[in-house]
């Protein structure tokens, strides 16, 4: 029943958007509104214009649409499929019967980020979609409306870094008002909440108690995965910090401990505003996903989180702190999981053959967009997968 109305309301807020932006086309100037979003009908017109062989014509297209198709659209093949793409960006076209569902999967995957970031996202992946139809959605999207954050945040101050780990700031998060329940020996009262000041990633640990035993473990487990931090930084008690130090220093004596200004959250910049951050954005989770509990959103959550662009940086953590974007987000796997594909026999193309999976068609030449790949990467990748069957044969 509950499934039924989530899909009589999400059938409502589509037509609100689509009748939204029908608005707005029509309150374009005449000349502009039948370009200004590419409709699947236009899209297969501007993909039978680019298939036609150079320096041949046809009578189905004016001599102008031609033009304009040639000068602002390319063909790209992406798994052996002919895409339309903008010949700027090199990004795949998104239909106009698309929007909701393009900008609706952006806007989730940043965990409810606002505008600026959601455009980010969608630009990351897609060409053609106006600012103003992210703006409707937005104004429709009801986390975003009712902005339900779990704890307020306070206004910081910001801090500077260096380096990635060269200072690494943690705060204890309190929700013993708001506690969750897992099971009746398992109960979660606090988030332990880390961020690397030069980056802006971000880890999260929720937690039973605020002894200085539970955090050390937690940050022994994040050191030993990422490398032990220059500077170590907290605003707790001199008691607790004591107790961590002890835990840690044994394992990582060049970590230096300090130990911020007592009950002054201003002072403490980027850790507070991430404390904001991490409060708004479970909130927005646990409002869209119909849950109560924030300690299963946390891991969600904080991916989102560090895989969005940051306002600091202009870019996500997780590209400075691995020097790539996420693999999830390519388009050769976007169409595997549209097709349904699961079996590896039945992919398009051979994995190990991905740099090829995407191409562009200019002037009848496919130029490939991969061609800045480490030459060494593909050669270990080629003759792993020609090793591959003989491999399997000898054992």
């Amino acid at each position: 029943m509950d499934s039924d109305l989530t899909v009589v309301e999400e059938n409502i807020n589509m037509k609100y958007f689509y009748d939204k932006v029908d608005e707005y086309i029509n309150s374009l100037d005449q000349k502009f509104r039948g370009k200004a979003v590419i409709a699947q009908e236009l899209y297969k017109k501007i993909q039978q214009c680019l298939l036609l062989p150079k320096g041949t014509s046809s009578n189905l297209f004016s001599t102008n649409f031609t033009y304009w198709v040639k000068h602002k659209f390319v063909l790209i093949k992406i798994a052996a499929i002919d895409v339309v793409a903008c010949i700027k960006t090199k990004k795949p076209v998104c239909i106009y019967e698309n929007f909701y569902n393009a900008i609706n999967e952006a806007h989730t995957n940043i965990s409810h980020g606002g505008r600026e970031k959601t455009m980010y996202e969608l630009n990351c992946q897609y060409s053609y979609i106006p600012r103003p139809a992210v703006e409707i959605f937005l104004k429709q999207c009801v986390p975003c409306q009712t902005r339900k954050p779990v704890k307020h945040h306070v206004i910081t101050k910001p801090i500077i870094a260096l380096g990635v780990m060269t200072r690494l700031q943690i705060d204890l998060i309190d929700f013993r008002t708001r506690a969750d329940k897992i099971s009746s020996d398992l109960i979660y009262c606090w988030i332990l909440n880390c961020i690397d000041h030069f980056s802006k990633y971000t880890w999260t640990f929720p937690l039973r108690n605020k002894s200085a035993v539970e955090v050390a473990e937690k940050l022994r487990q994040l050191f030993f995965t990422f490398g032990p931090p220059h500077i170590l930084y907290s605003d707790n008690g001199r008691e607790f910090i004591s107790s961590v130090i002890t835990e840690l220093k044994v394992l990582f004596p060049d970590v230096v401990f300090i130990r911020g200004r007592p009950r002054h959250p201003q002072s403490q910049g980027c850790i507070e505003r991430a404390n904001g951050v991490l409060c708004d954005a479970l909130g927005k989770w646990m409002c869209a996903n119909g849950s109560s509990s924030w300690s299963s959103a946390l891991l969600p959550v904080t991916y989102e989180i560090n895989t969005r662009i940051s306002t600091v940086t202009k870019t996500s953590p997780y590209q400075i702190v691995f020097g790539q974007a996420t693999r999830s987000d390519s388009d050769f796997w976007k169409i595997v999981r549209a097709n349904g594909i699961e079996n590896e026999e039945d992919l398009p193309t051979p994995v190990a053959e991905s740099n090829d999976d995407l191409n562009i068609n200019q002037g009848g030449n496919w130029i490939n967009l991969d061609e800045g790949t480490d030459g060494e990467t593909i050669t270990l990748v080629n003759k792993l997968s020609n090793d591959a069957p003989s491999s399997s044969i000898n054992s």
